[in-house]
């Protein structure tokens, strides 16, 4: 059994260039497709984003699934949105 704190594996997933509703669609997706793990906590997904839209649209609907996202600025108009399990 282990005991120390395991890793929290980190998913980056580059959105930029892209517009709505490419990127909420390639969101969803790629939270569908590591879903056991998310929901366990095993790993985050960050969503580089550039479509000013995105910021909504992506935690809006990650948090209809039960998911918690966070949004920072990285630079002028890009952001990343990072998924975790509750």
């Amino acid at each position: 059994m282990r005991h120390e704190k395991e890793e929290l594996e980190e998913d980056i997933i580059d959105l930029r260039g892209d517009v709505c509703p490419y990127p909420l669609i390639m969101a969803l997706k790629k939270v569908i497709e590591v879903e056991d793990r998310l929901r366990a906590g095993r790993i985050a997904l960050k969503f580089v984003v550039d479509h000013p839209p995105s910021t909504k649209s992506i935690p809006r609907e990650v948090k209809k699934r039960g998911y918690q996202s966070a949004t920072e600025k990285i630079g002028a108009a890009e952001w990343v949105i990072t998924v975790k399990g509750k």
